[in-house]
């Protein structure tokens, strides 16, 4: 969550820095906007990633173990959408699913929303590297 947490912050000095370059009022209201749409998204990213893998797991109601009380299926690493090769990969998109798909509807909404601009990809993700480079340079000390 820590990486979450980084890239909201991201997204709120990138969302004001566009508010005020661009003089659509309210940089605070656009902030609060796309903070909490992020954090809503990200939610229901994890919630959405953890459904498909319980759908392609087995029944829960399968076999249990009467020393532990849990599931077979909990026992075994060979079960599952995420067994495998395929299945690393599988859990590596579904651990970054939930912080890239809310970026990217973020900076959807505010090149449609914010900016009143048509959806261009190329014009997308405008401003991130000003919005970088002046967090760089907010870390420099004057000798």
């Amino acid at each position: 969550m820590v990486l979450g947490g980084l890239i909201a912050i991201f997204i709120a000095i990138w969302i004001f820095r566009t508010a005020v370059q661009e003089k659509t009022g309210n940089a605070l209201l656009w902030v609060a906007g796309s903070f909490v749409l992020f954090l809503g998204l990200q939610v229901t990213m994890i919630y959405f990633n953890v459904m498909i893998i319980e759908m392609f797991d087995g029944d829960v109601s399968s076999t249990y173990d009467n020393a532990g009380g849990l599931n077979a299926r909990d026992n075994s690493d060979t079960a599952g959408l995420q067994s495998g090769t395929g299945g690393t990969f599988i859990g590596i998109l579904f651990e970054l699913m939930p912080f890239i798909v809310p970026f990217f509807v973020v900076a959807v909404a505010r090149q449609m929303l914010m900016l009143k601009q048509g959806f261009n990809p190329k014009e997308l993700l405008s401003g991130t590297k000003s919005a970088l480079m002046s967090i760089k340079s907010s870390f420099k000390t004057s000798d």
